[in-house]
C-alpha cells in the first residue's frame, strides 16, 4: 500500500469520525436545556462542518497522486 492510499484511508476515517461526532453532539444539543452548553456545542459542530471540505479535497489529492503513481 503506497503512503497516498495509506493517507486517504487515514483522511476517510477523519472524515467518517468528524460526521459521526457532529451527530452525536446534535442529538446532546437537542437533550440538554442549557442554553451556554449548546452554543459550545454547536461552535464545535460549526467547526466539524468548516473542516470536512478540506478533509475531502486532501483525500481527493492523495487519490489522484496515488492513481498517477507519484511518491
Amino acid at each position: 500500500m503506497s503512503d497516498h492510499k495509506e493517507k486517504s484511508d487515514v483522511i476517510q476515517k477523519n472524515i467518517e469520525s468528524t460526521i459521526f461526532n457532529a451527530i452525536d453532539t446534535q442529538a446532546e444539543i437537542m437533550n440538554t436545556a442549557d442554553l451556554k452548553l449548546q452554543q459550545k456545542l454547536l461552535k464545535k459542530n460549526e467547526g466539524r462542518a468548516e473542516a470536512i471540505p478540506t478533509f475531502i479535497r486532501d483525500m481527493k489529492e492523495a487519490e489522484a497522486a496515488e492513481e498517477l503513481g507519484q511518491e
